[in-house]
């Protein structure tokens, strides 16, 4: 009799966890099928402009500026000569200038997009996508997109002094740190 209640028990046990596995797989199972097409998500890039506002941005000369002023800004330059300070200029102004160059923005913009194909397909739902695509063909998602450049770059021009001051404290601070710490590997050259 033992023995025929710990098979029950046993059976019963391997039941509840195949249908506990089973229950699991349905969710994901119907997460997959529902998984946004490619053909919806690039109807979702081409209306939110996506590949539009990329090409602008690498277009506007005043990035460059942007990116020059916010990294002079964050650099001591208080004990400079005027001719220690436009050299300063000038070698920030170039750099900033290499960063910002994006001269192959197309296949810049197919790799952009295939990133993005690959990551909403893990975050979003056809439904989900379908929703977003209705709301960005609206006239107030529409509104929305063509305020964006405007606000992001108003939005940097705030943000990017302090990110550089915060990044070249770091730097001003580590750095020394850093070959003090290289420098005690004594390692000879």
């Amino acid at each position: 009799m033992k023995v025929k209640a710990m098979l029950k028990n046993t059976m019963l046990a391997i039941s509840l966890s195949i249908s506990a596995t089973s229950l699991m797989l349905v969710p994901t199972l119907s997460a997959q099928a529902a998984s946004p097409t490619d053909e919806s998500l690039l109807q979702l890039i081409e209306v939110t402009k996506v590949v539009e506002m990329m090409d602008d941005m690498a277009s506007d000369s005043g990035i460059a500026e942007q990116v020059t002023q916010s990294m002079l800004a964050s650099l001591p330059s208080d004990d400079l000569t005027a001719e220690q300070r436009e050299g300063l200029e000038q070698i920030v102004s170039e750099y900033s200038k290499e960063m910002t160059d994006i001269s192959d923005m197309k296949n810049l913009n197919q790799q952009v997009v295939a990133a993005y194909l690959e990551t909403a397909k893990q975050h979003f739902t056809q439904q989900e996508v379908d929703a977003q695509i209705a709301f960005y063909s609206s006239d107030e998602g529409q509104s929305i997109i063509d305020k964006q450049p405007a606000m992001m770059k108003d939005y940097m021009e705030q943000v990017m002094p302090i990110i550089m001051e915060s990044t070249m404290e770091k730097v001003n601070d580590i750095v020394p740190k850093m070959i003090a710490d290289i420098e005690a590997l004594e390692i000879e050259q």
